[in-house]
């Protein structure tokens, strides 16, 4: 089910804007509905005001309070110079019909960079929308197949059921838990090609 999903919105590279993080790797991609693109300092208003929503951080912040809006765009240098994969990074995700800033979504390798970790975080108002999905499909069939990346994984919260539910329509299986900032967490693995069943993750080519 998950592989039919991911073969179900189609996925191909977009126009390239001006980046601000992996100038030389990360490519845009596009989506029926969506846009994802490299972070440009026009879109740091949007991101810090995501960072520093509380809804949006419940599950995310762990470790003391949602920062204030100031606090967000103070911080965004730091935030996204989080160690990317080869090709991956920081994408925002915008409406490719009236081009509004849903969030992001990423690519990026765990504190030690054993793994490729996936993530997502939308603005409330998008919640519940298919969007999370969407973007989700077209960042995993560039990892699987322009990235030529084996695995990923997902680091999710047992509380947030939405996440979980959105890891799994990706085909992520809940693989063991882990401590992070002194939290217990779900840890989520997706394969490529799976020792089970190796011909059932095809890989997704970009039109």
């Amino acid at each position: 089910m998950a592989d039919d999903l991911r073969q179900s919105i189609p996925v191909r590279a977009g126009p390239q804007s001006t980046p601000l993080v992996e100038p030389a790797a990360l490519e845009s991609l596009t989506t029926t509905r969506l846009c994802l693109g490299p972070v440009t300092t026009a879109d740091y208003p949007a991101i810090a005001s995501l960072n520093s929503d509380p809804t949006v951080q419940r599950f995310l912040c762990l470790s003391k309070v949602p920062p204030t809006y100031e606090q967000a765009l103070a911080d965004l240098p730091c935030f996204l110079s989080a160690p990317s994969s080869h090709g991956g990074g920081l994408w925002c995700i915008s409406s490719r019909t009236t081009g509004d800033f849903l969030g992001l979504v990423l690519l990026l390798y765990t504190d030690d960079r054993t793994e490729v970790e996936f993530g997502y975080r939308l603005l409330p108002r998008f919640w519940g929308q298919g969007y999370a999905t969407e973007a989700g499909l077209a960042v995993v069939n560039h990892a699987f197949g322009d990235l030529d990346l084996t695995a990923l994984c997902a680091i999710i919260h047992p509380d947030n059921l939405a996440s979980s539910a959105v890891a799994e329509k990706l085909g992520f299986v809940r693989t063991g838990s882990m401590t992070r900032l002194g939290f217990n967490l779900d840890h989520y693995t997706l394969m490529r090609n799976p020792p089970n069943n190796s011909d059932s993750q095809e890989t997704a080519t970009t039109n």
